[in-house]
């Protein structure tokens, strides 16, 4: 009876290894197809985009984002960090996709957008390197390349449009710590 149960628990230990395993290389091999097809989107978008100049947001008579359809996805942009060599597609809304950063709230034009990502490998893993002074870029559809210096980083237990008084900045970036509970906001502020 002893040595059928030792069996028994040997063979159940075997299967959940592998099934973690398995668990383990399918996050894996998701996190790397959407790596790839960030690249091809960004490209994509490039592409689509006219010849990119500088640009300040200022308001205009109607403040929606361009927006592009790619594999069933609205994109409205790229993000970049060029000092983490990092340019990541934009989606349109909210939820869409958990694989790219989305537009949460606002508009790049009217000085509102707020962008959530996650620090996931492939959009913001470097989070614990982001530091005041950072430059960041948001390209729209238009090819208008917009540019920004992180001014502000917090940490909070949650992020949402009414608990975030960020009307004074001109961009923010939400970042959902996958490995804990909290969000890191980054307030940027327009380069003049």
């Amino acid at each position: 009876m002893k040595t059928r149960t030792k069996r028994i628990c040997l063979i159940l230990g075997i299967c959940l290894l592998a099934i973690a395993l398995l668990v383990m290389l399918a996050w894996q091999w998701g996190i790397l197809d959407a790596q790839v097809k960030a690249e091809i989107y960004v490209a994509t978008i490039r592409q689509a985009t006219p010849q990119t100049q500088g640009a300040i947001p200022e308001i205009r008579r109607d403040n929606t984002m361009a927006r592009l359809s790619l594999d069933g996805r609205d994109f409205v942009g790229i993000l970049e960090m060029p000092g983490y060599d990092l340019a990541l597609p934009v989606g349109a809304d909210w939820g869409e996709s958990g694989k790219y950063p989305c537009c949460f709230f606002g508009s790049v034009y009217d000085r509102t957008l707020q962008i959530g990502a996650t620090t996931q490998k492939g959009q913001f893993d470097f989070y614990r390197e982001i530091s005041v002074g950072d430059s960041v870029y948001f390209t729209d559809l238009e090819g208008n390349r917009f540019g920004y210096t992180v001014t502000q980083i917090d940490y909070e237990s949650r992020f949402s449009q009414a608990t975030s008084p960020r009307e004074e900045r001109d961009l923010t970036l939400f970042l959902k710590n996958v490995f804990g509970f909290e969000y890191i906001v980054i307030s940027c502020d327009v380069i003049s």
